[in-house]
């Protein structure tokens, strides 16, 4: 039974932090209509954010989508929560000398919006392996700037905003103008 208990508490753990938390009916009027940043949702024709995960320097998941200001009030829960789920291969050690296993194991991350902020988005994210949850952190992605963050060693998680209005149409070309002929 022990041994249930210990498997179902990291999951537990992860499934709580999963949960997206309503502050409205506490939050005062002003909190209410202030603006935030958000992802997805009524975003798609706006501004996006590159998210870039690098294990020892390689690689791992790359995504971008797009974000825009909007009211707090004004954002409507998702039916299903948006969560990024990618996997790689790596050794629980290296997220804390708790985890014993010294060999290779298949690790899922997981990353959904946790929050929004005047100038950034908060991105929750978790590592877990089948047995259990190694990370369960935050990673604040400005909209404004590149953000990194390295709570494993190794393990860089990097973002940075594209703006839309600085992309060109593909159907615009430059005009390049020059002396006259």
């Amino acid at each position: 039974m022990a041994q249930a208990t210990r498997v179902l508490s990291p999951v537990s753990a992860l499934a709580l932090a999963l949960v997206p938390v309503s502050v409205s009916g506490q939050a005062s009027t002003s909190a209410r209509d202030a603006l935030i940043w958000h992802w997805f949702g009524d975003c798609a024709n706006n501004d996006s954010l590159v998210l870039e995960v690098t294990f020892d320097g390689k690689p791992i998941y790359s995504a971008a989508f797009p974000i825009c200001q909007r009211r707090r009030i004004d954002i409507k829960p998702e039916p299903q929560q948006r969560i990024l789920q990618f996997r790689f291969d790596g050794v629980p050690r290296r997220f804390g000398t708790q985890y014993r296993a010294t060999g290779t194991e298949p690790i899922e991350g997981n990353i959904w919006e946790a929050g929004g902020e005047r100038h950034a988005i908060l991105l929750g994210i978790s590592f877990a392996t089948d047995q259990r949850v190694l990370l369960n952190t935050v990673h604040v992605a400005r909209a404004d700037s590149p953000s990194r963050s390295e709570r494993v060693r190794g393990l860089v998680i990097t973002t940075h905003p594209t703006r839309r209005s600085h992309r060109t149409p593909p159907n615009k070309r430059l005009k390049l103008t020059g002396a006259p002929k």
